[in-house]
């Protein structure tokens, strides 16, 4: 169930990085005015540090997540815990 949640983070990381690249094209498009151009940076700015945010937690939680089979057989935990 884990790694399927994780496989689905990080595909929304991938969109959302290439979303990023799409604004960023259309930011240095001539349709838009002055105003526009900084909002979109400012939101560009903000959905890449929550993309970076997300990446990581993602990818410390697939590392946790792969760690566990092996700590579970070292201390001996052989059953499911909730």
């Amino acid at each position: 169930m884990l790694d399927i949640i994780i496989r689905s983070a990080l595909d929304i990381v991938g969109r959302a990085e290439r979303l990023i690249e799409a604004s960023k094209r259309l930011l240095v498009s001539e349709g838009l005015d002055e105003v526009e151009v900084y909002e979109l940076d400012c939101e560009i700015e903000r959905l890449g540090d929550a993309v970076f945010v997300v990446d990581e937690a993602i990818r410390s939680l697939a590392s946790i997540v792969g760690y566990w089979p092996h700590a579970a057989r070292t201390h001996g935990i052989h059953r499911t815990l909730h």
